[in-house]
C-alpha cells in the first residue's frame, strides 16, 4: 500500500511540473512570428533540416487536401519567444515554400500521388516561365490551422528537452517495408501472405544473407519487392526509390491481373 501511495504522489508532483496549452494557429500567423524573430526554429537540440523535396511537397499536398498533420510543439521562454521543440521539418518546409527561409532558396514543388499538377509550382514566380501557386490556394494555405502545444516557461527549461526526447526516442520507428506490410494487410491480406512467402524462400534467404535485425525489419520482403518492381516496371531516376516501391505495392494489392506466377519464377 505504501508503494501505491508513493506512486500516486510521484504522478501528482511531476504532472503539476509540466504545464502546457493547446492552441490552433494559422500557417500565416506562424510564418509571421518567424519573420519577427518571435519563433526560433533552430535551437541547438533540434535535428537537421533534412527532408527531401518530395517529402516537403507531400506536406503541402496534405494541407491542400485537408489531411491532418501532427501537432507542433513549442517552448515558451520567459521573454515570450517560442522555441520549436518538435516539428522542425514541417515548419521549415512552410517557411521555405513561402520564400521566407533565410538559408534556403524558395521551394519548387514536385508532383505528388494525388496532386501530380503540383510539379514545379512555386509560391511567387520571378520569371514568366515559372508556375505560381494561384492566389486562392495561397490564401487557403495561409489560413489553414496547425495544432500547437505550448510548453509554458514556468515548467522549467529542462522540460523542452524532456519532451523532445520523448517525442523522438520514445518509440521504435517502422521501416518503409513495415509500413507497406501494414497497408497490404489492411487492403489485401492474401497478397501480403503471397509476398511474405516469396521472401521466405530458402535459396533466396541464403543468397541475400542478412542480419537478424534486417530480417526483423522485413528487409527480405523489401528485397523481394525490389526485384519484382525492377524486373517488370520502368524506374525513373527523378523519383525516390521508396515512392517507386510504394507504387508497386499498390499495384500488387489492387491489380487483379498482377503477374503473381511469373513473379514467383523470377525470384
Amino acid at each position: 500500500m505504501i508503494q501505491v501511495e508513493k506512486l500516486i504522489q510521484e504522478i501528482e508532483k511531476t504532472r503539476t511540473e509540466f504545464k502546457s496549452e493547446n492552441y490552433p494557429m494559422s500557417i500565416g500567423e506562424l510564418v509571421s512570428l518567424f519573420e519577427k524573430g518571435e519563433l526560433i526554429i533552430n535551437p541547438d537540440f533540434q535535428r537537421f533540416f533534412r527532408w527531401t523535396d518530395i517529402q516537403k511537397s507531400r506536406l503541402i499536398e496534405s494541407l491542400l487536401l485537408g489531411i491532418p498533420i501532427p501537432s507542433i510543439f513549442v517552448f515558451q521562454r520567459e521573454d515570450g519567444v517560442w522555441e520549436l521543440v518538435d516539428g522542425l521539418q514541417r515548419v521549415s518546409t512552410l517557411i521555405q515554400f513561402m520564400g521566407k527561409h533565410p538559408n534556403k532558396k524558395p521551394l519548387k514543388l514536385q508532383g505528388t500521388k494525388y496532386l501530380p499538377s503540383l510539379e514545379n509550382i512555386i509560391w511567387d514566380k520571378k520569371d514568366d516561365d515559372e508556375i505560381e501557386l494561384p492566389q486562392s490556394l495561397k490564401l487557403f494555405l495561409k489560413r489553414a490551422k496547425l495544432n500547437l502545444t505550448i510548453i509554458l516557461s514556468e515548467t522549467g527549461r529542462n522540460a523542452k528537452f524532456e519532451v523532445f526526447q520523448r517525442l523522438n526516442t520514445g518509440g521504435t520507428y517502422a521501416s518503409d517495408q513495415e509500413v507497406r506490410n501494414s497497408l497490404m494487410i489492411m487492403i489485401n491480406k492474401e497478397r501480403y501472405i503471397w509476398l511474405n512467402e516469396l521472401s521466405k524462400n530458402t535459396d533466396f534467404l541464403e543468397t541475400i544473407s542478412l542480419s537478424d535485425k534486417l530480417i526483423d525489419e522485413q528487409y527480405p520482403m523489401e528485397l523481394a519487392l525490389r526485384h519484382i518492381a525492377l524486373t517488370y516496371y520502368e524506374y525513373s531516376p527523378t523519383k525516390a526509390l521508396s515512392d517507386f516501391f510504394d507504387e508497386i505495392t499498390e499495384r500488387i494489392v489492387n491489380q487483379d491481373d498482377f503477374p503473381l506466377k511469373r513473379s514467383e519464377k523470377i525470384l
